[in-house]
């Protein structure tokens, strides 16, 4: 018998798996960090190109203001101005693009990952069920297991070797 908080428990109703091992050793998820590892190098580019243009755009500025007198800087005024809106503008540009990448990122994780936890959610009710356990826990965040390992048992209900 095992004691659990002031419930008394007896260990053959009790089975345990650690989910993230579980889900790791999945083909389904496998696939799912390849799809999702294009996307993020995908986005990745792209933001290394707005940021490699945008410090191009302010070393070429610079370059420009080089060696000039302050008479002919109160003359670049508006000029300087215009460029300085330009580098907001498309500095902005990065921003929104960036939290759009990021959103597209956990969008498409929540999408690909939903269906794997759910078979694997299907995959545990039923070896759980067929041992006749009340009870599984998460081993990932218990310290002593004393109950049924389902996770060689579920690994084999999903054809996992």
């Amino acid at each position: 018998m095992m004691l659990v908080g002031s419930v008394t428990v007896c260990a053959q109703e009790v089975g345990h798996i650690n989910p993230y091992a579980l889900i790791q050793a999945m083909p389904e998820k496998t696939a799912a960090d390849a799809e999702l590892k294009t996307i993020y190098e995908r986005h990745e580019a792209e933001i290394k190109k707005q940021e490699d243009a945008l410090q191009k755009f302010v070393t070429d500025t610079q370059k420009e203001m080089e060696g000039k007198t302050e008479e002919q800087m109160k003359a670049m005024a508006p000029q300087l101005q215009a460029k300085q809106q330009e580098y907001q503008t498309n500095l902005q540009k990065l921003q929104t693009y960036q939290q759009a990448a990021q959103k597209e990122v956990a969008d498409k994780e929540e999408a690909l990952m939903k269906p794997i936890n759910e078979k694997a959610q299907k995959a545990v009710d039923k070896v759980a069920a067929a041992k006749g356990l009340k009870y599984v826990i998460d081993a990932s965040v218990v310290l002593y297991a004393n109950g049924v390992d389902l996770l060689p048992e579920v690994k084999k209900e999903l054809g996992i070797k």
